[in-house]
């Protein structure tokens, strides 16, 4: 299947370290979650897309529906944001769904996006299923049932640390109180319960696994870029929380694409 995907760039979006359910093979990208789906941008405007999804999954999962020009239009409102949107040219935020995303952003305390995604991939081939797609393996996300239910030990396997308890207690939790299904104030309130899932995770969840777009996670590179930049914002404001509704309320509803460029920009030029 080709897709047309103007101002698009699938290599930003997906090395921009807000997705774990990628991965690269080649010129592909490969994911796995309930189906397998093998992508490559062919130029500027075409996707190629292998593997049984519709036009509208796969945009749904990378973020094609957003409306980026009227976003970017939204959010720039100043000489640093504007600088980062153009250097973020073809960023879209992704969709990875809930639990990917839970499962993934646990994993992500104090740890780095490569060993995120090696850990994830050998989890993948513990617990998941193969599929193929145009003649490329893949191993299935690893399902919180199948967590849950090979219970808490089969997890040293994968030397995940102190992070071994947060991953048994999302997957108990999706299980047990049937996250997955509930209304969105419900599922924040749940998942706020997982041993690791602070205000920052919760965050991040609700940006990259249920697309809400006015979400501003503070990391490190995003504390530094608001302190330097936005200090007349974030005056006095020495909590997370405050910091964060202070950003959120001056980039308003697209809050999360002015955060994604702001992390790109300052990550990849290492402006400290």
């Amino acid at each position: 299947m080709l897709l047309k995907v103007p101002n698009f760039s699938l290599e930003k979006t997906l090395s921009l370290g807000q997705t774990f359910v990628w991965d690269r093979d080649g010129n592909y990208w490969t994911s796995y979650v309930d189906k397998p789906v093998l992508v490559s941008q062919i130029d500027g405007k075409n996707l190629e897309v292998f593997g049984n999804v519709t036009s509208a999954e796969i945009s749904k999962m990378l973020g094609l529906n957003d409306r980026i020009d009227d976003i970017n239009a939204e959010i720039d409102k100043d000489s640093t944001i504007d600088r980062a949107i153009n250097f973020s040219t073809g960023v879209r935020i992704v969709d990875d769904g809930l639990w990917p995303a839970t499962l993934g952003f646990v994993l992500s305390i104090q740890s780095n996006v490569p060993l995120i995604l090696r850990r994830i991939k050998a989890m993948s081939m513990f617990y998941g299923d193969k599929g193929e797609t145009n003649g490329f393996r893949l191993y299935k996300f690893p399902s919180y049932e199948r967590i849950f239910n090979g219970g808490e030990e089969a997890l040293q396997r994968f030397k995940l640390g102190f992070r071994k308890e947060f991953v048994f207690s999302a997957a108990r939790a999706f299980v047990e109180r049937d996250i997955a299904n509930l209304g969105k104030k419900d599922v924040e309130a749940e998942l706020l319960k997982i041993k690791g899932v602070g205000e920052k995770v919760l965050d991040c969840i609700r940006l990259y696994g249920m697309h809400e777009l006015s979400s501003f996670p503070i990391d490190v590179w995003i504390r530094r870029a608001v302190t330097r930049e936005y200090s007349h914002l974030i005056k006095g404001k020495d909590t997370y929380r405050n910091m964060r509704d202070a950003m959120v309320g001056y980039f308003g509803r697209y809050s999360g694409y002015a955060q994604a460029y702001l992390y790109n920009y300052f990550r990849l030029n290492k402006i400290k």
